[in-house]
């Protein structure tokens, strides 16, 4: 077949295709109406289909175009979008920069406002405390002053007295001798004249009775050293007071316990972790080495305080100050004096071996009751504290006995094996003195320059203490004494230096040249302390 019959039969006879059609919307060919002429139509079919190939060419590359452009357009969109969310970001965290900035700009201001103020209080703190030291110092000069001045009054007053005495014993025997011879020439003279009269024996004239002469001296005045002691005595008496009280204190929680449940779960448990943390403190040269039992302590005397401000009891009776009537927690001053005995044991047991572990314990115990937690009305509970010092070492306070007697032993401060049981040895008493004595250093020689807190146990009551065992009569001096000031004077030295300079150079050589010469020949003890002033030479090199 011709390819004019295909085209013809294919296009014109299988599939007609309506020349209305949309898709054949073309110039209708002058020769489609033409009766004869079939290449005429074949020709017009054939420009059709061209026609309708492009247009079909043409709208593909249109919709290709606009499916690009439409693609372009959601990438465009989504690109702007990012870009606009990456705006809003950078706008954001411009933001939080700024509040950043500004944020560290008001810190380190404040920060440096606190600093100036820190360093302010700081200033004044050490102001203050450099007033304190030398206003101690000025008292302690003072005291040093007016004990002098006391044993220099009372040294004239003796010497006053004693020439008094001697005159008046002169005037009475220049009084007796001159009765006597007034007495022998009347009865000579008497004899005589009855010779004369009667010439009878002259009898012998006998010498009269010793005449009896009053020597009674005067009341003195009340001198300064008679009014220390009975200041120190009367002082002595109410530490020993409040010590009772603390024992009353021990009995009333008992009972309290019975009637408050919660108390009672938790009371015993706080006392054991009390004493347990204070036996763990440990001599230690490494910062922080006691940081965990100091830790223990605080946390449970403060649970006392937030947990159980109930019940409460008067603090007058653990004070000695006088003050209104105050009320305190009881169960605080119940830890606090439990606290203080394991301090005061650790003492005596680990300081008497090692005099330098006395000096974590000092720290501990001056923290506790400086803390300002622990406070009552700004007030220190450290009596409680010192009341056991009272008890267990009273020479520190100037309190002396007889050793060898059992009322001067008890006055001393001599410890027995049990109560009512015997007392212990010598050695036992002298260890004892030597961790009392670097105990009572470690609590009374802390400086408190870089502390915001206040020393509820300031220095002077060091100079107090050695002050008071020096100025002990001569004749009550025993070995106690000895032993108690090289306690007290040993590895402490420096700091009596730092705190009272001089006048603590003059009590250094006191202490360590003349008062061993006042104890009794062969002492010991005297020995031991003569000692220690080549040791300061040797191992200070402090020269007194």
């Amino acid at each position: 077949m011709s390819v004019t019959g295909v085209l013809a039969s294919n296009s014109f006879q299988d599939q007609p295709t309506p020349i209305d059609s949309p898709a054949m919307a073309i110039p209708e060919s002058p020769w489609k109406a033409a009766l004869d002429g079939p290449s005429r139509q074949l020709l017009w079919e054939l420009s059709r289909l061209a026609v309708t190939q492009q247009e079909d060419l043409y709208e593909r590359l249109d919709r290709e175009a606009q499916e690009r452009e439409a693609a372009h357009k959601t990438v465009l969109a989504l690109s702007q979008a990012r870009h606009e969310q990456v705006r809003k970001d950078a706008e954001i965290e411009r933001d939080r920069l700024d509040r950043l900035e500004k944020q560290a700009q008001q810190n380190r201001e404040r920060q440096e406002a606190e600093a100036r103020q820190e360093e302010e209080r700081q200033r004044k703190l050490v102001e203050q405390e450099r007033l304190e030291r030398r206003r101690a110092a000025e008292r302690a000069e003072a005291a040093v002053r007016a004990e002098r001045a006391a044993t220099e009054e009372r040294n004239a007053e003796t010497a006053r007295q004693q020439a008094e005495r001697d005159r008046h014993n002169a005037e009475a025997e220049r009084a007796k001798k001159a009765a006597q011879e007034a007495v022998v020439r009347r009865k000579a003279e008497e004899a005589q004249k009855a010779d004369q009269a009667s010439n009878a024996p002259v009898a012998r004239p006998t010498p009269e009775s010793k005449p009896v002469i009053s020597t009674a001296k005067p009341p003195g005045e009340r001198t300064a050293r008679q009014t220390t002691i009975d200041r120190q005595k009367a002082e002595h008496q109410r530490y020993l007071e409040i010590h009772k009280n603390l024992k009353d204190l021990r009995q009333y929680m008992d009972q309290q316990v019975k009637q408050d449940p919660k108390l009672k779960a938790r009371m015993g448990d706080m006392r054991r972790m009390v004493r347990k943390s204070v036996g763990q403190v440990i001599e230690g040269k490494k910062k922080g080495a006691n940081k965990q039992p100091q830790d223990n302590i605080v946390a449970t005397l403060l649970e006392a305080v937030k947990s159980f401000p109930q019940p409460t009891v008067s603090l007058g009776n653990f004070i000695t100050r006088p003050i209104p009537s105050t009320q305190g927690p009881a169960l605080l001053i119940y830890l606090l004096n439990h606290f203080a005995k394991a301090v005061v044991s650790q003492f005596i047991t680990e300081a008497a071996v090692a005099p330098k572990v006395a000096d974590p314990l000092g720290t501990l115990a001056m923290l506790v009751f400086s803390k300002k937690d622990f406070l009552i009305n700004g007030i220190s509970l450290v009596d409680v504290l010192i009341a056991k010092y009272h008890v267990r070492c009273p020479p520190l306070f100037g309190i002396y006995g007889d050793e060898k007697s059992v009322e001067g032993r008890t006055r001393l401060g001599w410890g027995r094996e049990e109560a009512g049981g015997p007392w212990v040895s010598d050695q036992v008493h002298q260890s004892r003195l030597t961790g009392l004595g670097a105990g009572y250093s470690a609590l009374s020689l802390r400086n408190f320059e870089r502390s915001a807190s206040t020393n509820p146990y300031p220095p002077y009551h060091y100079w107090q203490a050695v002050a008071a065992i020096l100025n002990v009569p001569a004749g009550e001096v025993t070995d106690t004494h000895m032993y108690l000031l090289r306690a007290l004077l040993m590895n402490s030295e420096t700091r009596f230096l730092e705190f009272f300079g001089d006048a603590a150079k003059k009590l250094l050589r006191v202490a360590v040249t003349e008062y061993p010469q006042r104890a009794a020949k062969g002492s010991v003890a005297a020995v031991v302390l003569s000692t220690l002033g080549d040791t300061m030479k040797r191992e200070k090199k402090l020269y007194l």
